[in-house]
C-alpha cells in the first residue's frame, strides 16, 4: 500500500521518521506531508495514498486547530487512520471530554476552568493543584501550583501565552499511567499499562520537559504497572468505556492517575499519541508481544477493517491544448502528472517534419507526442519507470502516433545501450530530470547535492547523440539547482545557448521541509554560496524560475 503520513516539519516529535521505518519493514510505500501545507496536500492525499496517518503535532501553531487537519483530509475523501476529526475536536478540548468521562461515571480530578483572572477558585479546590490550557498537548503550559497565589499566577500567565481557557484542578498523588488501546481482530484491545516513574515516588508531574528528552537506550522512567487482577480489570473497563464515550476508534492512549486510595482518574485522552518506539504506546505494545512494525500493521488493519481493502484509484485524465490540437493523456496513479512548466515546454518546442528526437525520462510521454504532433519521424522515449513507459505507450496510441514512438528502458543515456555509433544520431534532445538539490537522496525530485546531477549527465553525453550541424538539446532547468554551473557546463558544449522562455515557480518553505526536515534551510545555505538561485516574495512565500534552454551548435572535443 501507500500510505500517507501526516507530520508538523517544526514539531520536535519523531513520530513521522518512525512510522516510515515502520511502514518500510511492511513493505510499503509512504508519503510526508506537513500539516502547515494541508490545505494545498490533502487533495493529493486522498488521491495517492490507500490510507492517512495524520500525527499533526500542532496547525498554525497551536494544538487548538489542530483536528482541523484532520477535517481537511475527511473532506478530500482521505482514508484516514485513527479518530475521526469530530473525536479528535472533543478529545483534544479538555474540557468537553473531561464532563463527557464524568458524566459517563469514569472518575476524573476535580476542578473548575479559568476564563478570567476574575474567577473564584472554590473553598473546596485546595493546593497542590494543577493548570492546563484547555487545547493543547504534550504538557505545554503545564504547571504545579504550591498554592493559591501562586495558581492565581501561574493561570495569569498561561491565560496571557495560550489565550484559551485554563483546567484548574487538584493534584492526585499516586502513580501516572499510561493506558493504550489498539483494535485489533478480536476487538478493542487494552494494552499492558505503563507506569511512568518520578523520583519521588507518587509527587512527580510530566511536564513538557520530560515528555522531549532524548531516550538513548532503554528507558528507565517507565515500566509495566503491577495490578492485581481485580484492579487490572477494573482498568480496563474504564478504558474501553473511556474510549467509547469519546467516539474514538483504532487506537488512542489515556493518561492516568492512581490515587493512593485505589481510584483511577482519568486525566486526558490522546488521539494521536507518540509513535515513537520509545514512548507509550509503542512500549505497551512490545509488552503485549507487538514488535513495532507489527503495531504499525495493526493500526492499518484496523482502519482496513473499517474502510474495506484499497481500490485501485482510477487514473486521471488530462486535455493538454498544443499548436497542433488538443492532446489527451491518461496518467497511471503512480505516474506523474505533467506539471505546467512541462506543458508550456511542450508549447514552444521548435522540431521540424522528419526530424529524429530523443526523449530523456518521458513520463506520461507528453513530449514525446508532442514531439511527434510536430512531425517528428520517430521518437525514442527513455525511462526507468515501467508504469511510465506503459503510459507513454498508451498514450501514443490514443492520439495516433504509436508509429512514430517507441519506448525504452533504461537510465538516461544508458537505454541507447551507450554505444552512439549503432545509433543514427538525433535531431533533438528532451530533457526535464529531476533536479531538486539535497544533501542526501530523499525522493523520487532528487537531483544530487546541488540539483545539477542529472543535468550535466544529459548535457555531457548528448554531443555523443546529437547530429553535429543541427542538433538541439532542449532542457528544462530550475534556478534553485546551480544555474551558473548549469550554464558554464552548457557553454562547453555547445556553441549557441539561448533560454527561450522563464516562468516563475512560487512555493513555501514547508512544501520542501514536508519532503525532508531541513531541506528548505540546504536551499537557503546553497544560495548563500552562489549555488541556488530564488527571491523572497513576502507572507512567506519564495519564487524561482522554470528556465526553458535551447542549445545548439555541438561543440566538437
Amino acid at each position: 500500500m501507500r500510505v500517507g503520513v501526516v507530520r508538523t516539519v517544526e514539531s520536535p516529535c519523531q513520530c513521522a521518521p518512525s512510522v516510515a521505518e515502520g511502514l518500510k519493514a511492511l513493505g510499503h510505500e509512504f508519503i510526508f506531508a506537513d500539516s502547515e501545507e494541508i490545505e494545498l496536500r490533502a487533495p493529493e492525499l486522498a488521491r495517492e495514498c490507500d490510507l492517512v496517518i495524520d500525527h499533526t503535532d500542532t496547525f498554525r501553531r497551536q494544538g487548538l486547530f489542530r483536528p482541523l487537519v484532520r477535517l481537511l483530509l475527511e473532506k478530500a475523501g482521505a482514508r484516514v487512520v485513527g479518530s475521526d476529526s469530530r473525536a479528535c475536536f472533543l478529545a483534544d478540548d479538555k474540557i468537553a471530554a473531561k464532563a463527557r468521562l464524568g458524566e459517563t461515571g469514569i472518575p476524573v480530578p476535580p476542578g473548575i476552568v479559568i476564563r478570567s483572572l476574575e474567577e473564584k477558585i472554590p473553598e473546596w479546590l485546595t493546593p497542590p493543584l494543577v493548570l492546563k490550557p484547555a487545547f493543547e498537548h504534550m504538557s505545554r503550559g503545564l504547571g504545579l501550583a504550591g498554592s493559591e497565589e501562586e495558581a492565581r499566577a501561574v493561570a495569569a500567565g498561561l491565560l496571557q501565552r495560550f489565550k484559551q481557557p485554563i483546567l484548574m484542578e487538584s493534584f492526585v498523588p499516586g502513580k501516572e499511567l499510561a493506558v493504550s488501546l489498539l483494535d485489533g481482530p478480536e476487538g478493542l484491545e487494552v494494552l499492558p499499562p505503563l507506569e511512568w516513574l518520578f523520583e519521588k515516588a507518587g509527587s512527580g508531574v510530566l511536564t513538557e520537559a520530560f515528555k522531549l528528552k532524548d531516550i538513548v537506550g532503554e528507558r528507565r522512567d517507565a515500566r509495566p504497572a503491577d495490578f492485581s487482577p481485580r484492579v487490572h480489570d477494573e482498568l480496563k473497563c474504564f478504558a474501553r468505556r473511556a474510549f467509547q464515550a469519546l467516539g474514538l476508534r483504532d487506537y488512542a492512549r489515556f493518561d492516568l492517575r492512581l490515587s493512593p486510595g485505589g481510584t483511577f482518574f482519568f486525566l486526558e485522552a490522546n488521539t494521536t499519541p507518540s509513535l515513537e518506539p520509545m514512548e507509550a504506546l509503542a512500549l505497551s505494545a512490545k509488552w503485549a508481544g507487538l514488535d513495532y512494525p507489527a503495531l504499525v500493521e495493526r493500526m492499518l488493519s484496523a482502519a482496513l477493517r473499517r474502510y474495506g481493502k484499497p481500490q485501485e484509484k482510477e487514473e486521471q485524465k488530462a486535455r493538454i491544448d498544443l499548436p497542433t490540437g488538443t492532446v489527451e493523456l491518461k496518467v497511471p496513479r503512480a505516474v506523474h502528472f505533467p506539471p505546467s512548466s512541462s506543458i508550456d515546454l511542450a508549447r514552444i518546442l521548435d522540431i521540424q517534419a522528419g526530424e529524429r528526437v530523443l526523449d530523456l525520462g518521458c513520463g506520461t510521454g507528453l513530449l514525446s507526442v508532442a514531439a511527434a504532433k510536430l512531425g517528428a519521424r520517430r521518437v525514442v522515449a527513455t525511462d526507468l519507470d515501467p508504469r511510465a513507459l506503459e503510459a507513454t505507450v498508451q498514450n501514443a496510441r490514443a492520439n495516433g502516433v504509436e508509429r512514430q514512438v517507441e519506448v525504452r528502458a533504461g537510465s538516461w543515456y544508458d537505454a541507447l545501450d551507450g554505444a552512439a555509433e549503432k545509433e543514427k544520431r538525433f535531431d533533438v534532445i528532451l530533457a526535464t530530470p529531476p533536479q531538486t538539490p539535497g544533501p542526501h537522496p530523499f525522493g523520487p525530485r532528487y537531483g544530487g547535492w546541488d540539483g545539477t546531477r542529472h543535468l550535466l549527465a544529459a548535457i555531457q553525453d548528448a554531443p555523443r547523440f546529437l547530429e553535429p550541424g543541427r542538433g538541439r538539446l532542449w532542457l528544462l532547468a530550475i534556478s534553485l539547482a546551480n544555474p551558473s554551473l548549469l550554464f558554464r557546463v552548457l557553454g562547453e558544449h555547445f556553441s549557441e545557448v539561448t533560454v527561450v522562455k522563464k516562468t516563475e515557480r512560487r512555493f513555501t518553505p514547508g512544501e520542501y521541509q514536508s519532503m525532508e526536515k531541513g531541506l528548505f534551510d540546504y536551499f537557503l545555505a546553497l544560495r548563500a554560496s552562489g549555488k541556488s538561485e530564488f527571491t523572497e516574495e513576502g507572507s512567506g512565500e519564495f519564487v524561482f524560475q522554470n528556465l526553458f534552454i535551447r542549445a545548439s551548435g555541438v561543440k566538437k572535443r
